[in-house]
């Protein structure tokens, strides 16, 4: 009988063991990778800014139910100038409640990074949100991003001075870097 409790008391050990394992923490996901804004701004209290708005509630609340999802938004009485496209991703082991408060996170933040743009773009590390006054879907995003990589622990400082060395050369060579992850980051 004791040998029976052990095994399942060991048993129940390694499930909690490997599902705090798979399942990042929330620091984990909401770590700051990237973001964008374009140069178009909106005027406050436009049909626009009453789409952005519904498009962003519309996105943190599909992220509680799925990882992706995309949405075209136009509420009644706004001009087809007012049309919003929005997204969401989330990362493939992150939880639907670790989703829904990524994407969270990332709206709260998209209106403190970018006052009133036309089109706003935000990747943590667990999700990415866009929006904008044009259609993106299927369409290669040529934009260059802002750059940030976390600490260098464990990095020496040789490596990682090759590895700027590398992306200065491909951003003179007239290479767009589009996608800037954290994967870039680390050598």
């Amino acid at each position: 009988m004791s040998f029976q409790l052990l095994s399942l008391s060991s048993l129940f050990s390694l499930c909690l063991t490997i599902s705090i394992l798979t399942h990042p923490s929330s620091s984990a996901v909401d770590s700051f990778v990237y973001g964008g804004c374009s140069q178009q701004k909106y005027a406050p209290g436009t049909p626009y800014e009453t789409n952005v708005n519904s498009l962003l509630t519309s996105l943190v609340n599909s992220a509680a139910f799925a990882t992706y999802n995309n949405f075209k938004i136009s509420v009644p009485g706004s001009g087809p100038n007012d049309v919003v496209y929005g997204i969401f991703q989330c990362r493939g082991d992150v939880r639907n409640s670790d989703c829904r408060e990524c994407v969270s996170r990332s709206v709260s933040q998209l209106g403190v990074l970018c006052v009133n743009t036309a089109a706003r773009a935000l990747q943590l590390e667990g999700c990415f949100v866009k929006y904008d006054n044009v259609s993106f879907l299927g369409v290669q995003d040529k934009s260059v991003v802002m750059k940030k990589c976390g600490p260098s622990i464990g990095y020496d400082s040789d490596t990682l001075t090759r590895r700027d060395g590398v992306l200065d050369e491909l951003a003179a060579g007239g290479s767009i870097l589009g996608w800037v992850g954290p994967e870039s980051c680390r050598v």
